[in-house]
């Protein structure tokens, strides 16, 4: 992801976190935060794209390395998301946050694709 689409501060974490849960499944968990529709910034028109953060705690695996696969793995799929057109109904979000789940770490690429897709058409 570049870094305009990246969530990074930690108050920025909370207030989505603070928000409405947008999907659940055995991968992982998404919070939204929604973009205003009645401000004048470029979120109100859907023209800029929501600011991503993930989360991917020592219960999913306690090695590094294994979480920073599952970090990996699910950028990739928010990225190859952002260039689709299901970036339509993402654009009306202003941060969202995926936390992963044990589940997101035995399930092939492919199968994480599928559940995203699915997350993303019911958003």
């Amino acid at each position: 992801l570049k870094k305009a689409n990246r969530l990074k501060s930690r108050g920025d974490f909370k207030r989505t976190l603070a928000g409405r849960r947008l999907c659940i499944n055995d991968c992982f968990v998404v919070y939204g935060l929604a973009a205003k529709t009645n401000s004048a910034g470029p979120f109100s028109a859907g023209l800029m794209q929501p600011r991503i953060g993930f989360v991917v705690s020592k219960k999913v695996h306690k090695r590094s390395v294994r979480r920073n696969l599952v970090k990996r793995r699910l950028r990739e799929l928010v990225r190859l998301c952002l260039l689709t057109e299901s970036h339509q109904s993402l654009a009306k979000y202003r941060t969202l946050v995926f936390i992963a789940r044990s589940g997101s770490l035995e399930t092939s690429f492919q199968d994480l694709k599928q559940k995203m897709e699915r997350c993303i058409q019911n958003l």
